[in-house]
This record gives C-alpha cells, structure tokens and sequence, in this order.
C-alpha cells in the first residue's frame, strides 16, 4: 500500500497538536521536575494528556485513513510522555531517578571529617 500523498504533513501537524495538548494539560518539564517526586497530581495530569493525545492523533488518522499519519504523531506522544515519565520520577534534591521507597544515602564513599581529627 503506497504512502499517501500528505500522510507525512498530516502526522507532523498532528504531533504539533499533541505537543499542545501535553502543554495545556502539563506544567513545564523543569516545574515538574522541582516538584515531589512521584507526585499524584503530576501523575494524573500525564495520563489525561496521554490519552487525549492518543485519541487525537486516532480521530485524525481516522479521518485521513492513514497509518503513516498516527505513526508520526505516535512516536512524538512516546517522546513527550517519556520526558514527562522520567521528570516524575526524579528526586528534586538529587536530581537522580530513586524508587519510591530508596533512602538517599548522599554521597556513596563519603569523605571523612578533618575537623574531628586532630592536629598533628
């Protein structure tokens, strides 16, 4: 089945629409990061603008009729929401990603206290 002639437009304008549709419903990826990690109101913002993007992009493939269409806007869906994924599950005072429960250790070889010891 050959590409249609504007499939690939399509898709790239619709990827654009889903890009909005991520800004409309999320702060931006630095706010998100600066907030608690694996907030619940993050989490569920991500998912409404996951799903809205996704039946966007299947409302506009539909009435185009092309695959190539939902393949473009999917893989700018994927990119967007995994940026957003991983600025979930940042700590904000390490900036490193820790499961929920992971104790931050600070430093893993701390350096030991001079300040202890005395002088010689």
């Amino acid at each position: 089945m050959p590409i249609q002639k504007r499939a690939v437009e399509v898709g790239v304008l619709t990827g654009v629409g889903n890009l909005l549709i991520f800004q409309h419903f999320m702060p931006p990826v630095t706010d998100v990061k600066a907030a608690d990690q694996f907030n619940p109101f993050a989490e569920s913002s991500e998912r409404t603008a996951l799903l809205v993007s996704v039946g966007f992009s299947a409302l506009v493939s539909g009435f185009v009729r092309s695959w190539e269409t939902f393949l473009v806007a999917g893989v700018v869906i994927v990119a967007v929401d995994f940026a957003y994924k991983h600025a979930i599950a940042v700590h904000p005072a390490t900036g490193t990603m820790q499961s929920p429960g992971q104790q931050d250790s600070g430093n893993l070889h701390p350096m030991p206290d001079y300040a202890d010891v005395a002088a010689s």
